[in-house]
């Protein structure tokens, strides 16, 4: 699984911080649900993932620089391998 590109569904929201745009104050929480990315690493806690996609639970995606996001298995719903 490793190396694989996935979509993972998550079956609770997790907050994660979202730029705006240049400067210290653009940023804000959201409510994510769905993450598209690629998988860094694997274990028997959760999966640690490399996000090239964000959705909110209003199905809106977020754009996001490319940064990395520890996924514990007992938040994750279902996982799809796209690769």
């Amino acid at each position: 699984m490793k190396g694989n590109k996935v979509e993972i569904s998550l079956n609770t929201p997790i907050l994660i911080e979202v730029h705006e745009g240049e400067g210290p104050h653009k940023t804000r929480e959201e409510a994510v649900t769905r993450i598209v990315g690629t998988v860094l690493d694997v274990s028997e806690a959760g999966l640690t993932v490399e996000w090239s996609e964000l959705y909110n639970e209003r199905r809106q995606k977020l754009a996001p620089p490319r940064r990395w996001v520890f996924l514990p298995l007992f938040k994750i719903d279902h996982c799809t391998a796209l690769s």
